[in-house]
């Protein structure tokens, strides 16, 4: 059997918005959000979050616990070493790289995702279509993410997991998946990184959540803020960082 888990990366100590992570959102912590739509997709053996080996991190760790699915501690800024240690964990195959920046996940795009990577047996694969910020996602191989470690010491490889595919596209397979329609050239920012993207999302939240309802329907989400051009732009003008470089 073919072993995919998802590996959530999450920290208390965000460099622009510390303690974000366990920030509510309709009463419920941001990570918990991301950790519900995950549970939701069964195509994974295995969830686990994934924090830096520091005290910092015990709410976090609580809050695993408390939901039931398994933690690993690895380097902060080596994310990759952390990840590789999440992975053997479970003894995954293949992963589901998840951020802890980003409760609106799509499920729809994850299934498809992992189908493909399965069925093409790539070590990477992605969408290529453009889609909102902080709806996305990627599937790895562990093989590939172990070769890189073996290769790569430099800090844009072991911080941001998957730069390497991009930088060197043609030593690895890669599989690209169609994003759904409603998510298709949507230019909307729906991460969460700094005050203004929090502001954005509590009034997502607000007008969407409810206890009957608690995985917010993204596409639902999607036609809200293109008919609300007042709230999409609350943090359209966010600088994001390069993770590239």
């Amino acid at each position: 059997m073919t072993a995919v888990s998802a590996i959530l990366q999450a920290r208390m100590s965000s460099t622009r918005f510390p303690g974000k992570a366990l920030y509510p959102l309709a009463g419920v912590p941001l990570t918990e959000h991301i950790i519900n739509r995950i549970k939701a997709v069964t195509d994974f053996d295995h969830i686990v979050l994934a924090v830096p080996d520091s005290p910092t991190e015990t709410p976090l760790i609580e809050m695993a616990q408390r939901l039931n699915i398994a933690i690993a501690r690895g380097p902060e800024e080596d994310v990759l070493e952390r990840f590789l240690i999440a992975a053997d964990q479970v003894k995954a195959q293949h992963i589901v790289r998840i951020c802890g920046d980003n409760p609106l996940i799509d499920r729809q795009l994850i299934r498809s995702l992992i189908h493909t990577h399965l069925k093409e047996n790539t070590d990477y694969t992605i969408t290529s279509d453009s889609i909102p910020l902080g709806t996305g996602t990627e599937v790895v191989k562990v093989k590939a993410l172990k070769s890189i470690a073996k290769t790569t010491t430099e800090p844009k490889y072991r911080e941001h997991v998957t730069t390497w595919f991009h930088d060197n596209p043609t030593l690895v397979s890669q599989s690209h998946v169609p994003a759904p329609a409603y998510l298709m050239n949507k230019s909307h920012r729906l991460t969460v990184d700094t005050r203004n993207d929090l502001t954005l999302m509590e009034k997502i939240f607000n007008e969407f959540y409810s206890l009957a309802s608690p995985l917010l329907d993204l596409e639902k989400v999607i036609q809200f803020l293109d008919t609300r051009p007042d709230i999409s732009k609350i943090n359209a003008g966010t600088p994001q960082k390069n993770w590239q470089s």
